[in-house]
């Protein structure tokens, strides 16, 4: 009795029973079919009506220089380069000397790099003294400006000269020619003129009002 009563299952294994687990479905990737449509028709030269077989118009014929800083872009840019100063030693040779006892001028020192230590220690602060020493030279890293990869090659068009054809090679052409309409035409004007006009009321009551008009002018006439 106490077994029909008292199953003694716990709650996990009786009640919470919905559904049955099933494994995960997966999304499998299929790639889209490709639609490939027919190839156009090449262009076709309006005299001959033959293929076009000459080559394509490069990208780049029509472009230009920049208008303002008129920059080609075929043409790469040089790096700058400090030009030498070819007067600059005949200058310090030759300007006067003004200094007073014992100082010596600067300009009499032989050996141009203790004339440049020289310089350096004089004119040179001590927050860029300390500058330098604290920061390296990143001045002198500088990006790279390669050459062009390959030389331009220039092309030159040929002046348009259009070909003569006799009329017995062009039927192709007089023939659509002659079948296009050259002035106005209207194929439904006689049909729709043929069909009646459908009924008015506006104009069915304004003949019913001017019947009766007239008749009540010709009963008026008839008394007198």
């Amino acid at each position: 009795m106490e077994k029909m009563l008292f199953n003694y299952q716990t709650t996990n294994r009786t009640d919470f029973r919905d559904g049955e687990i099933v494994p995960p479905t997966f999304t499998k990737y299929k790639e889209k079919p490709r639609c490939l449509r027919k190839r156009p028709p090449p262009l076709k030269d309006h005299h001959t009506v033959s293929a076009w077989r000459t080559t394509g118009v490069p990208f780049s014929l029509m472009h230009s220089p920049k208008p303002i800083t008129r920059t080609d872009p075929t043409k790469v840019q040089k790096p700058y380069s400090k030009p030498p100063d070819e007067e600059r030693e005949e200058a310090i040779r030759t300007r006067p000397r003004l200094v007073m006892t014992p100082a010596v001028s600067m300009d009499d020192v032989t050996d141009k790099r203790a004339r440049q230590i020289l310089i350096d220690a004089m004119y040179t602060s001590t927050v860029t003294s300390a500058t330098r020493e604290a920061i390296s030279d990143y001045f002198t890293v500088r990006a790279p400006l390669p050459g062009l990869p390959a030389p331009a090659n220039p092309i030159k068009l040929p002046r348009l000269t259009l070909p003569y054809v006799s009329p017995e090679w062009r039927m192709q052409t007089v023939s659509w020619d002659s079948k296009q309409l050259r002035s106005y035409c209207a194929s439904t004007r006689q049909f729709w003129l043929a069909q009646k006009l459908p009924p008015c009321n506006a104009c069915r009551e304004t003949e019913i009002v001017q019947a009766d008009r007239s008749m009540r002018h010709q009963m008026r006439k008839a008394r007198h």
